[in-house]
């Protein structure tokens, strides 16, 4: 970590470690782009897994036995509880008291063999404030870090977060979308749903809630990742659905309904997908039978098309599915 780079060369380095970030190259081009603006000789970026509580490593070039340590142990550590501790989630090897270094397996026992003389660790949160991964950067010479770097290296802290983040939920980076949220559903039908950001809805609160049922029933008849909308308790329910490891990850938000549809008509064309008949709309949603045939007037209208099953065709392609 040399201290002959000037302030420009640190945060020019620092601009593009924020468009490597923001790019597509993903955690291989984060990494080549750090070197740019910390000379090290070992750095990982690795992902915090809270269904495994484990970390997984999206890049790094550490040896064997300290890339399983970071994956494996690493959140038991006792230095590294100093680390979430610490007020911006950043520490810097001279920082830590010889004492906490005898006491830290990793910093005793996987780093001290490898020479490693200074160095950092960084906590890494989403923008609602999540932990979802750790980057340490080693280096086997002792020098102080300049203080351009020790101030860039926090402030990169958000875009190096939205990397690790395995849920990042719709809308512009660090705008929380209102009522989104996300949950690790567990292999087994009888596993409940693991929050991981944003308040659960009542129905992804457990594992025979509704919106439970619908999404493991989606995820069984489709190819994966895939969106649906779902009309529910009065609102429309993006559902984004992915396989992370063996559990499936759900993103829910709530979005506008097309086409300038009430929350009812919504619901009726829900129900058309499935080629049910007015009676049956109408049982299901408890509403009469002169209701549901004003329901799909009103939506043909709407949406242009001349009958229901061009209606049905319409919101089968946008993924709409019936409430649950």
């Amino acid at each position: 970590m040399t201290t002959t780079r000037g302030t420009a060369q640190v945060l020019d380095a620092a601009v593009g470690l924020r468009r490597a970030a923001r790019g597509t190259g993903g955690p291989d081009a984060v990494l080549a782009a750090l070197s740019g603006v910390i000379d090290h000789d070992f750095a990982s970026l690795a992902q915090w897994d809270p269904l495994r509580r484990r970390h997984v490593t999206l890049a790094g070039t550490y040896p064997a036995a300290a890339t399983a340590y970071i994956e494996h142990r690493l959140h038991d550590d006792p230095a590294f509880a100093a680390v979430r501790r610490s007020p911006d989630g950043l520490r810097w090897w001279q920082e830590v008291p010889e004492t906490e270094r005898r006491d830290s397996p990793g910093l005793r026992d996987v780093l001290g063999p490898l020479g490693v003389r200074g160095g950092l660790a960084q906590c890494l949160f989403a923008a609602d404030g999540r932990y979802v991964g750790v980057l340490s950067v080693s280096t086997t010479r002792e020098c102080r870090a300049p203080e351009a770097l020790r101030a860039v290296m926090a402030l990169l802290g958000e875009s190096l977060g939205a990397v690790a983040d395995p849920l990042v939920l719709p809308g512009p980076p660090g705008a929380p979308e209102s009522g989104a949220c996300a949950v690790l559903l567990p292999p087994g039908r009888d596993a409940a749903p693991v929050p991981v950001s944003g308040r659960p809805l009542p129905g992804l609160a457990s594992a025979d809630a509704p919106l439970t049922r619908l999404v493991r029933q989606v995820a069984a008849g489709r190819p994966l990742p895939a969106t649906v909308l779902v009309p529910y308790q009065r609102r429309l329910l993006e559902v984004r659905l992915a396989r992370q490891g063996t559990a499936l990850r759900a993103v829910c938000r709530p979005v506008a309904r097309p086409a300038a549809l009430s929350a009812r008509e919504t619901e009726v064309l829900a129900e058309l997908t499935r080629g049910r008949t007015n009676r049956e709309i109408a049982g299901r949603l408890g509403i009469g039978l002169r209701t549901v045939a004003t329901h799909i007037e009103h939506i043909l209208a709407k949406l242009g098309v001349p009958n229901r099953a061009a209606a049905a065709g319409r919101a089968a392609a946008w993924g709409l599915e019936p409430a649950p």
